[in-house]
């Protein structure tokens, strides 16, 4: 189990120039980011804990994260 935040740069290579540009120039993309980010730390720190935590439903977090990282894929390369 993986519990160290995804680098999402370090997914998309040779796409940095683009996800830079975009980061400054769209807001949605920004927004879509930064969403991403503090739910993949959410479930990172759940993860860490053993993931008990009954407040969260754990694979509800992670499909929204698989449908942000998707969101953000599909900006870099349209």
């Amino acid at each position: 189990m993986r519990y160290i935040p995804f680098k999402i740069l370090e997914e998309i290579p040779g796409k940095e120039p683009r996800f830079w540009s975009l980061i400054c120039s769209d807001q949605h993309f920004y927004r879509v980011t930064r969403a991403y980010n503090t739910l993949n730390q959410l479930i990172c720190s759940i993860e860490a804990e053993g993931g008990r935590d009954g407040t969260f439903d754990l694979n509800g977090l992670r499909k929204e994260r698989v449908r942000l990282k998707d969101e953000i894929f599909y900006m870099l390369t349209h």
